[in-house]
């Protein structure tokens, strides 16, 4: 069995090898691994996330008219588009829609894991005495 600081730290070794080989390697081939690597910790992320949250299924309320997979992977998506952006592109003119595009990925995705931890939800009532 895996230990569980291994265990918790998977997805986010997965992201990062991903991102790392993304702007590092200049590669199709690798290009594409990346992007796998980076889907694999996405997915796990989502799936741990979702199965761990007290208030289970979205409502569709909640994300709009987008299926379940696309909001989940959103900040991801942004993430990766950005880091893509700054690494491949030689438009100079490319590299603020790739920082707004990473920062934002970043923000949607902590904020989601902020708002998804265990409590998060919970209200605490007062008592007046």
């Amino acid at each position: 069995m895996i230990p569980q600081r291994i265990y918790e730290s998977l997805p986010y070794v997965y992201m990062s090898l991903g991102l790392a080989i993304l702007c590092s390697v200049k590669n199709p081939y690798a290009f594409s691994s990346a992007l796998l690597f980076v889907l694999a910790g996405a997915v796990v992320w989502v799936v741990r996330s979702e199965h761990r949250r007290t208030r289970h299924r979205l409502s569709s309320q909640v994300h709009g008219m987008l299926p379940f997979w696309c909001y989940e992977l959103l900040p991801f998506s942004y993430l990766t588009l950005g880091l893509s952006l700054l690494a491949y592109s030689e438009n100079t003119l490319m590299y603020p829609s790739a920082v707004i595009l990473t920062v934002l990925g970043l923000q949607v995705w902590t904020l989601r894991a902020l708002q998804r931890r265990p409590g998060a939800n919970t209200v605490i009532k007062r008592v007046s005495g």
